[in-house]
């Protein structure tokens, strides 16, 4: 049971995930949609770390892989990229503590 609650979260996770950042990359230059993703995920996984639905969830709607593949891509724009990799890890670790706060 514990798969199939996890399977049926990450079902819902990824595709969630790539509408959000298809809407942002549309309107953005800055990866705003990977960073809602990333620190909303981290949020969730502090928040429910045992629930096997949501852990399913958050970890197919996480991106750090996209994360990466963005400051690759901005590596010339150094401010961008700077900006980008202190909001995200900042934003996160933040949101993890928050949730897990939210939890206790």
């Amino acid at each position: 049971m514990r798969l199939i609650l996890f399977v049926l979260g990450a079902g819902i996770g990824a595709p969630l995930r790539y509408l959000i950042d298809k809407f942002f990359r549309a309107r953005y230059t800055f990866p705003v949609g990977i960073l809602i993703i990333n620190v909303l995920g981290s949020f969730i996984f502090g928040y429910a770390h045992s629930n096997y639905f949501v852990m399913g969830f958050a970890g197919a709607f996480t991106t750090w892989s996209a994360f990466l593949l963005d400051l690759d891509k901005d590596l010339p724009f150094r401010r961008r990229t700077a900006i980008n990799i202190a909001l995200t890890f900042g934003l996160s670790i933040a949101a993890v503590a928050a949730g897990a706060a939210l939890a206790s």
